[in-house]
């Protein structure tokens, strides 16, 4: 059986956190399939920082500053769990995740993201199990070619997914933005200006050669 939840629901750094509880399944390997919509991105080298817990595969966007209305497709990341269950057959995985930039709605201040759980399952080497993958995609299906799947449904009666909130510009607001944005460039840019033509007539004056008596 597996659960999931999520900690730090209503900000940009929201950290999905999943409890595996099953029986020891020799010769098996445990693993987790997200599903990761367009506004969701992981950092790789956030992820290997968690080397101990689990190896992953990433396949999404690369560019993980781009806002949401810039990407074109949703993102699956592929965990294999390293560190072993407890003797109690319970294992907590974490994974942590971000946030992009929403696009800005009208009267709107958040915006909801429904993030599905993970699916969790063994790969086994030995025939324990006739279960199917779960739907992901075929470069990530075929580390399990020949083995045997198990998998570990969550709870019965259980919503498998969470949802994260996070906060939006108002197109109202735009407009403000924009020009006030446009007169802080303008200042900057003439007391850049002004600093500049100040330092080149100091510099003029200090390299005048000096008048022959």
């Amino acid at each position: 059986m597996q659960s999931s939840s999520l900690l730090h629901a209503e900000s940009f750094h929201p950290l999905f956190k999943t409890q595996i509880t099953a029986p020891d399944f020799k010769n098996c390997s445990l693993h987790l399939h997200y599903f990761l919509p367009r506004s969701v991105f992981v950092d790789p080298y956030e992820l290997s920082n968690r080397a101990n817990d689990y190896s992953f595969k990433y396949s999404g966007p690369s560019n993980l500053e781009l806002p949401v209305a810039a990407l074109r497709k949703d993102a699956a990341l592929l965990l294999s769990i390293i560190r072993p269950l407890s003797d109690d057959g319970i294992l907590d995985v974490e994974v942590p995740l971000h946030m992009r930039y929403g696009t800005a709605a009208i009267g709107s201040s958040f915006e909801l993201t429904e993030l599905p759980w993970p699916d969790a399952f063994f790969a086994c080497n030995k025939s324990v199990s006739s279960a199917r993958l779960p739907p992901m995609l075929r470069e990530f299906a075929m580390i399990f070619d020949g083995m045997d799947i198990a998998r570990l449904e969550p709870p019965s009666g259980a919503i498998p997914f969470e949802t994260v909130r996070t906060p939006v510009g108002d197109t109202a607001n735009v407009g403000r933005v924009e020009l006030g944005t446009a007169i802080v460039m303008l200042v900057a840019f003439f007391y850049l200006l002004r600093a500049t033509l100040r330092t080149m007539g100091r510099m003029s004056i200090i390299t005048l050669p000096a008048k022959e008596g």
